[in-house]
């Protein structure tokens, strides 16, 4: 290759490398202030997947600064994400009192553990549109699930949606398990301003459930919110009678006190 030849191939790539930094940065910076999803595709996860790819990319090309820039770009949107989520892998947590449920697309939570005595069970009212069955169950001390699915519900629903959420588990002197399809990222403002308050924290691994578990490309919106001392061994995604079903192995010590 020529010297010329040579000299605007890297032109090229010095444009297109600083090009998509200025745009991944804007987008980082917009997401530092408060995360969003944007086109209900691309989002804080995939801002980190780019930074990591592009960063790779111009250490293959000996783009030096970029690298660093892309870098710096990768660590800013690892902090923001692992501060609202796990991403690779779950909560694994070694407690006493195994538990093993699922979540049942417009149905009530699937209840694995044979030692699972349900002492009462209903619906928390959400709102006009929603309503979230639960069910306490006695172990050492009492627990209680509850089961969402918010895929429909609208942004400006979500502040009602968390309020009643916080209501509801105010109503309970046991640990309390929030699990399902909320419709938004756990980075989410709403999202994580209810995880604040509540004292909840995600459990599990990116799970994306929209049409096939490996469609990196939509939003993840599945989540198990526990307490503490709670972990999931096992999360994965079954299909039954044209339905997603989601199983989760987990355990977690009882509150003795």
């Amino acid at each position: 290759m020529g010297y010329l030849s040579q000299k605007k191939r890297q032109t090229r790539e010095n444009i297109f490398f600083w090009t998509t930094a200025v745009i991944l940065a804007l987008f980082t910076a917009r997401n530092f202030a408060d995360a969003k999803d944007y086109a209900g595709f691309f989002n804080l996860f995939h801002l980190y997947c780019l930074s990591g790819v592009l960063m790779f990319g111009a250490l293959w090309r000996r783009k030096y600064r970029a690298v660093l820039f892309f870098g710096l770009l990768l660590l800013i949107n690892f902090t923001v994400l692992s501060s609202s989520t796990n991403i690779f892998l779950s909560d694994d947590f070694n407690g006493k009192q195994a538990l093993t449920f699922a979540f049942v697309p417009e149905g009530k939570p699937l209840l694995g553990s044979a030692d699972a005595n349900v002492i009462s069970a209903g619906s928390v009212i959400i709102n006009h549109h929603y309503t979230a069955p639960y069910v306490v169950l006695n172990y050492a001390t009492p627990i209680t699930l509850v089961m969402v699915d918010f895929r429909q519900a609208q942004d400006d629903e979500y502040p009602i949606i968390f309020g009643n959420l916080r209501d509801f588990m105010l109503t309970q002197d046991n640990p309390v398990i929030i699990f399902g399809e909320f419709g938004i990222s756990s980075w989410n403002k709403s999202f994580k301003q209810f995880m604040k308050i509540s004292g909840l924290s995600v459990k599990n691994r990116l799970l994306f459930t929209k049409n096939s578990p490996y469609n990196i490309f939509s939003t993840p919106s599945f989540y198990v919110l526990g307490f503490k001392e709670m972990g999931i061994s096992d999360i994965c995604i079954e299909e039954k009678d044209g339905k997603k079903i989601v199983r989760i192995n987990g355990s977690f010590n009882p509150d003795n006190s």
